[in-house]
């Protein structure tokens, strides 16, 4: 068509020409020269309006495009998996392949495959285990003439993390060979499993019955091992915990008084001379009377309850214990202290060197008008004191002596001291050493209210302060008389670390420095102070999960 197009256009110059030459041959340069650009350019917008536009035909890649990238969002149970569309992927109705699986190598059958006409999908624990981790791998499947893409995958994982209907172990929930488990009461619940380290499991069955009551005590387990624990509603999990058998009380050591219905059997065992080293195990709920007559330990001893789950053995005071000589550990755990005319749980009168002191899972009834404990002789010194989950109740406040009480006349002392997990309330002081410098006071998670009062200090090292000396995770109370109360008397400050007051925490000197402020009183803050239930009463408390004693959360 082109070619014809010039054809004509060539005839109509010709033509033109031969007009030219009958004219006067002055003007014939010049006309020819202005006909010319006239013809070249009509010639020019011939050829440009000749010249349609092209269509382009759509692009359709031989290979749909690999998605991307991988998302991932979700809660407890749910987990949504979202990509970008693939390239070029508009009007082709492209759908997905998303693979989920355990191995991130997908070398075997994925746990779930899915064809998927959206670039998202919400997977659920209906599908999915809670707490495992999974893998997820996305592909373009092939659409029309365009083959399908490569595999983009997710490195990282992805985990759900599942609901918790379980509540937290305690150290008396777990003995060698059983573990007491409790949760809320869930409709469904079928299963707990037990899984030890090789993969062993024993499975508990759950009844309507059990399910109701919320607790079950699980039996056959090894000592000293870790197990898991996972409840089941069917096949979907609804809770996990891990715990560590403890160990078998057995061994040449032990001095087992379980099963002995004398309540002076504690007595007499100990003033008639065991081993150095003994280990004494009372029965759990019996009471063992302590006469008037003062208990000199003078080497290494533990006394504790026997595994089981009732109440701790209970040992009643008449008079305080005392210490002498060089003892490598002395330790209490899991029993009810009684004062039961008793001023003092410990006075020691004696020259003493102790390597350990701990008190473990103990709680202390009725009034100690004294301390504690009480070092008073020069020299004393426990070179490592451990306090750990025990709640200590109305020490000192009749004859003002502190819960710890190293004597500043005697240059008695605890060197290092580490408390953790408890609650201590109705007290006159809470620690004194005076004249001394000793190596560390650390004191975490741990509840005071109802304290200080007559002048006494929260803490009194009235030389220089402990090279370490912190509060952490601490919540301090209501002090018993605002007008004269005392905080730290020290030549430095503790250091606090996430620790709280109340508006009723109120120092007449030396206030704490530090802590943040909560703005309501102990009252607002706790169930029933008076009572002793630190409870939180407060449910928008900053510190609820991570401040005081965690067995009031």
């Amino acid at each position: 068509m082109l070619i014809q197009i010039l054809n004509k256009i060539m005839a109509i110059k010709i033509n033109c020409l031969n007009r030219l030459n009958k004219m006067n041959k002055d003007m014939k340069k010049t006309k020819f020269q202005y006909l010319s650009l006239i013809f070249t350019g009509i010639f020019i917008a011939i050829v440009v309006l000749s010249c349609k536009k092209s269509s382009i035909a759509y692009f359709n890649p031989s290979r749909m495009f690999t998605p991307t990238s991988i998302a991932i969002s979700g809660g407890d149970t749910t987990a949504t998996i979202s990509w970008p569309a693939s390239l070029y992927s508009a009007a082709k109705n492209v759908s997905y392949t998303l693979e989920i699986s355990k191995d991130s190598s997908f070398a075997g059958t994925p746990d779930l495959s899915v064809v998927v006409n959206t670039n998202f999908r919400t997977v659920t624990d209906d599908t999915l285990r809670d707490r495992t981790k999974y893998y997820i791998r996305v592909k373009a499947n092939a659409s029309g003439t365009s083959g399908e893409s490569y595999w983009v995958k997710d490195t990282v994982g992805f985990t759900l993390v599942g609901v918790q209907i379980f509540t937290p172990l305690q150290s008396s929930d777990i003995i060698d060979n059983k573990v007491k488990l409790s949760w809320t009461t869930t409709p469904g619940i079928t299963e707990i499993d037990l899984t030890d380290p090789s993969a062993n499991v024993i499975k508990v069955p759950i009844s309507d019955s059990i399910n109701t009551v919320g607790e079950i005590i699980a039996k056959g387990l090894m000592p000293n091992t870790k197990y898991t624990a996972e409840i089941f509603a069917g096949a979907r999990s609804k809770g996990l915990l891990t715990f560590t058998t403890k160990a078998s009380q057995v061994g040449n050591n032990i001095v087992d008084l379980r099963g002995i219905a004398d309540a002076n059997i504690l007595n007499d065992t100990l003033v008639s001379g065991i081993p150095n080293g003994s280990v004494v195990l009372l029965e759990r709920g019996m009471t063992y009377d302590m006469p008037a007559t003062t208990y000199v330990i003078t080497q290494s001893l533990t006394i504790e309850s026997g595994l089981g789950f009732g109440d701790p053995a209970t040992i009643a005071l008449a008079t305080n214990l005392d210490a002498s000589g060089t003892i490598d550990s002395i330790t209490f755990s899991d029993l009810t202290l009684a004062a039961s005319g008793a001023s003092y749980f410990m006075n020691i009168s004696n020259p003493v060197t102790i390597g350990k002191m701990r008190i473990i899972n103990c709680t202390t009834r009725g009034v100690y008008n004294n301390s504690f404990i009480r070092m008073k002789t020069s020299g004393d010194k426990v070179a490592n004191f451990y306090m750990n989950n025990c709640i200590i109740d109305s020490i000192g406040i009749g004859a003002k002596y502190a819960v710890f009480y190293a004597s500043g006349s005697s240059k008695a002392l605890f060197d290092n001291m580490e408390i953790d997990n408890c609650t201590f309330s109705d007290f006159y002081y809470f620690v004194r050493q005076d004249g001394v410098t000793t190596t560390s006071l650390n004191v975490n998670n741990c509840t005071f209210d109802n304290m200080i009062n007559q002048g006494g200090y929260f803490v009194n090292y009235s030389t220089a302060f402990p090279t370490s000396f912190a509060f952490t995770n601490c919540i301090f109370g209501k002090t018993l008389d605002p007008s004269s109360s005392n905080g730290i008397k020290s030549s430095g400050g503790a250091a606090f670390n996430n620790c709280y007051q109340t508006s009723d925490c109120i120092f007449s000197a030396n206030p704490l420095v530090g802590p943040g402020s909560y703005a309501g009183t102990s009252y607002d803050l706790f169930v029933d102070p008076d009572n002793g239930n630190f409870s939180f009463k407060d449910a928008g408390f900053a510190g609820k999960s991570t401040a005081g004693d965690p067995r009031w959360k």
